[in-house]
């Protein structure tokens, strides 16, 4: 468990995972699905990839340029992903979404990604800690 209000631990958490992400790195598989994400808002540009066998999540991966925030949301979200089923990913990113929107949300089930729970009172960071997840609910929510 992290604690929300230890601004350093936040800190070091987020730059772990800029630093030295441990799921940067497409895989080659045709199997896998693939989406380009793009900021509106600066110049990040990522491909987030899944791995989806049956209803499970076996590779979760990403390659791109971005910011600290982009990359290590990116970076923690593939790692909460991995080895979930379709339906326990998604619901991973909805509570991930809503805590990024400032609604109701479980911090029990964040682990690292709390490090983004005051996000939202950065307008233009938003955009930063969603890029890699809105790509990674687009590919949960396409018909396989």
């Amino acid at each position: 468990m992290f604690d929300k209000n230890d601004k350093i631990q936040l800190r070091q958490i987020i730059m772990e995972h800029y630093t030295q992400p441990d799921f940067k790195g497409l895989i080659k598989n045709d199997k896998s699905i693939i989406k380009f994400q793009d900021s509106p808002t600066c110049a990040d540009e990522i491909n987030v990839q899944l791995l989806i066998e049956g209803e499970k999540i076996v590779e979760a991966r990403f390659e791109g340029n971005a910011c600290a925030i982009s990359t290590a949301s990116t970076d923690i979200l593939c790692s909460k992903l991995l080895n979930l089923t379709r339906q326990d990913a998604q619901k991973q990113l909805v509570n991930y979404f809503n805590m990024i929107a400032g609604n109701d949300y479980d911090e029990d089930i964040l682990d690292e990604l709390i490090a983004f729970w005051e996000i939202n009172k950065q307008g233009n960071r938003i955009n930063c800690a969603l890029l890699g997840a809105d790509g990674l609910k687009w590919i949960l929510n396409k018909e396989v």
